[in-house]
């Protein structure tokens, strides 16, 4: 915190002997270690964390190597374009499942905006996919053929369903399903998999993997647009453009108020119902509706994380 030290101990040594704000907050007040701090009645919390750049940055964007292969190549393809634009069309379609990703070597943080259109539905062919499958098991104990020998579509399929290769590494990670589904007759006449094959043994980043044949079902097809704006081009820029659009600015605090949220960066400030007219008051400023609240707050300058229940 950027606060002169003498402030911050002057409130410190004024909470111990009961100075600023202990007597005027009227709600019930108990040591947050009590397990029974408010029998028959619920109890209110604050707690604020310090936010720096790189939690906000990892808490609210994620980086363009980690997204899922559906939405990483359509991402990367709108960063490359002078639009900031670009569409994708298949079974496996671009879902970010984050409002921000942050590509290099700025770094530059991008909005992104997803629109489906143009779906239609056709027959979608759904395959078991077994992980590291042992080699006495294969045909003859014979070698299996490459994933790279499938026609490049069927990849993509595979691609898309895993989300990220590195599963198939993951010890705990045995089996997924994939659906190969092409609108494009050449594309089915081209399919390992379209119609329904015989279960298929290949291998797959050095992992062999047994490709079997579930059922056939009717699925959908659609065209993805994926639209990247720039927003900042610092971890710093970045977490004040989160702050500006879904954070609070905590000023013109009365000393009763100012004193409830020093008790909350210091710890976990509690109070039981009903809650006294400072503790209150704070709650609806960092309240957005319902259960939730603001997740930032700036106070006297600096960033925290807002965790109210």
């Amino acid at each position: 915190m950027n606060r002169p030290p003498t402030d911050i101990t002057r409130r410190r040594a004024l909470r111990a002997i009961g100075g600023v704000g202990a007597a005027s907050l009227s709600g019930c007040l108990s040591p947050i270690s009590r397990s029974d701090r408010c029998p028959g009645s619920n109890e209110g919390t604050l707690d604020l964390d310090d936010a720096t750049a790189t939690g906000v940055s990892n808490e609210f964007s994620r980086p363009l190597d980690m997204l899922p292969h559906a939405t990483r190549v359509p991402v990367a393809d709108a960063l490359e374009t002078e639009t900031g634009e670009a569409t994708a069309r298949g079974y496996y379609r671009p879902d970010p499942r984050t409002e921000f990703v942050v590509a290099g070597p700025g770094p530059d943080y991008y909005r992104l905006r997803v629109t489906e259109h143009d779906r239609m539905q056709t027959t979608g062919y759904e395959y078991v996919v077994e992980i590291d499958v042992d080699d006495s098991a294969l045909p003859g104990g014979g070698p299996v053929r490459s994933v790279a020998e499938v026609p490049a579509h069927d990849r993509e399929s595979l691609r898309g369903a895993i989300g990220n290769p590195g599963l198939l590494h993951a010890p705990h990670y045995t089996s997924f399903s994939v659906v190969f589904a092409y609108e494009d007759a050449d594309a089915r006449d081209r399919s390992a998999f379209v119609p329904e094959a015989d279960a298929r043994y290949l291998e797959w980043d050095g992992v062999p993997i047994r490709v079997i044949f579930e059922e056939r079902r009717p699925v959908e097809i659609a065209s993805a647009t994926v639209r990247t704006e720039r927003v900042a081009t610092s971890p710093d820029e970045f977490r004040a453009h989160v702050g500006e659009r879904r954070g609070v600015v905590l000023d013109s605090l009365s000393a009763d108020q100012r004193d409830v949220v020093d008790r909350a960066i210091d710890g976990t400030y509690a109070e039981c119902e009903p809650y006294s007219e400072p503790f209150g008051a704070l709650r609806d400023r960092l309240s957005t509706g319902g259960d939730e609240a603001a997740p930032l707050v700036r106070y006297d300058g600096d960033w925290y994380f807002c965790h109210l229940s």
